[in-house]
């Protein structure tokens, strides 16, 4: 097979010659973090709740706390920025933390892949990940290689989609809402798992999307015991997933917030909504209808 790269993949930018290919490969990479970064965020609450980040290996947690620190100090650069431990990791680290022993059974339950499996493939994306980091032009060879280990890598992100964004509803879990709260919406609490979570339902008027920045500031006393706000992209419903194991003092807060439902729509689509906010860690989406198939295991 040749890497030579052909005329179609090399574009100027001024008097630069940049290959499509790095524009690719960086866009597939992002995705491919940005999800194993929720994985290991899911493991590490729904094993340990809220305080998490008090379990994890000291010298570590010192280093992601102090960069913490310094992030608040970018807060002028306008992007996202929330202090989310997981986020401030660099790839190597997020590795550490989703084969700790602590919760690797965790993560295998949550993605069917083990400790072993996903240590070797990681660490191969990083190779190709700190090529991009040094302007190092990357061939179409480069980019199948890239594609095999993203193929590799799927069945998990696939299988953790299922069990936490598109799980097949089980009547046994909905507890509906708590008794005495009185929600000015059609909504429900379910427990699955290690994880609680509370829907908010579509109700007319629809065409409406939940707005990202108000979803945050509504929730901002609660984000260390949530694990995510999820939000449907074609609007009109959202998720909150909280560990199970939080406690039921900040539990009960958590759900106070939500069947108050405090004026958080908007009319402008996700996409066209503040990415600083949108973007958030805390914010993730998912399709109106699964587009996946069950795996067995």
């Amino acid at each position: 097979m040749s890497d030579s790269i052909s005329d179609f993949d090399l574009e100027f930018d001024g008097e630069i010659l940049t290959p499509r290919t790095n524009q690719s490969v960086y866009r597939q990479i992002y995705a491919l973090e940005v999800w194993f970064r929720r994985i290991c965020l899911a493991a590490w609450m729904g094993h340990y709740g809220a305080s998490w980040c008090q379990t994890i290996n000291p010298p570590l947690r010192r280093a992601l706390e102090s960069r913490v620190r310094r992030s608040r100090q970018r807060l002028y650069l306008g992007a996202e920025s929330h202090d989310d431990l997981v986020w401030q990791a660099t790839h190597g680290e997020l590795i550490q933390m989703l084969v700790a022993e602590p919760v690797a059974p965790s993560v295998q339950a949550l993605t069917g892949a083990d400790s072993a499996f996903l240590r070797i493939k990681l660490d191969e994306v990083r190779e190709i990940r700190n090529l991009l980091a040094h302007n190092r032009a990357l061939s179409q060879r480069t980019h199948v290689i890239l594609s095999g280990l993203l193929a590799s890598l799927e069945e998990a992100v696939d299988t953790f989609k299922i069990n936490i964004l598109y799980r097949d509803p089980d009547p046994d879990t909905f507890s509906g809402l708590l008794p005495g709260r009185r929600a000015p919406f059609q909504g429900f609490t379910a427990r699955f798992g290690e994880f609680t979570e509370h829907v908010c339902l579509p109700v007319p008027p629809f065409g409406k999307w939940p707005d990202a920045e108000r979803l945050l500031n509504a929730f901002q006393d609660s984000l260390d015991g949530i694990v995510a706000i999820c939000l449907n992209k074609t609007g009109d419903e959202y998720r909150v997933l909280t560990p199970t194991a939080l406690a039921e003092e900040a539990q009960s807060a958590i759900l106070d917030t939500f069947t108050e439902n405090r004026n958080i729509w908007t009319h402008v689509p996700i996409e066209g909504q503040s990415p600083r906010f949108a973007c958030s860690p805390k914010i993730w989406f998912y399709e109106n209808r699964s587009p996946l198939h069950k795996h067995q295991f």
